[in-house]
């Protein structure tokens, strides 16, 4: 967590330019590059459902949205396919992203249990998650 914040204090205390991509590069084929893209396109426009969902009360939704699309249950969409990004990420990518799955079922949980509060404070669990690999990793 503290490398995430002093990455964050560094981005935040220089102009873009001055900042180099200290990412560590991860390489893939490019279709499982666009693979991997896709999924990380859907879990953002996941998140921001979830973030509507958390602002009208809709807890119901929350927990199908967190499950369905971010959760464990979600997991291993391309394991016939040998084209899984997962394996070609690093062990600690690969428990980044498993931390994210693992926090968005536990969200949904949260949200089936009715508790608001308790449901935003999941969520950003989930989100940490995707700061913390997309601050450490890149494809490209």
């Amino acid at each position: 967590m503290l490398r995430i914040i002093l990455v964050i204090l560094a981005v935040t205390t220089a102009t873009a330019e001055a900042v180099e991509d200290g990412r560590t590069l991860v390489e893939m084929p490019p279709e499982v590059q666009a693979t991997l893209r896709l999924e990380m396109m859907d879990h953002m426009a996941a998140i921001n459902e979830l973030i509507g969902y958390l602002g009208s009360g809709d807890l119901k939704r929350v927990a199908e949205v967190a499950e369905k699309r971010m959760g464990v249950s979600s997991m291993g969409k391309h394991r016939q396919t040998a084209m899984g990004p997962g394996r070609f990420m690093p062990p600690e990518m690969r428990a980044f992203g498993m931390a994210m799955h693992q926090s968005s079922s536990r969200l949904a949980e949260i949200a089936e249990q009715g508790d608001l509060q308790e449901s935003v404070a999941a969520l950003q669990e989930v989100t940490a998650a995707c700061v913390a690999c997309h601050y450490t990793y890149r494809v490209r």
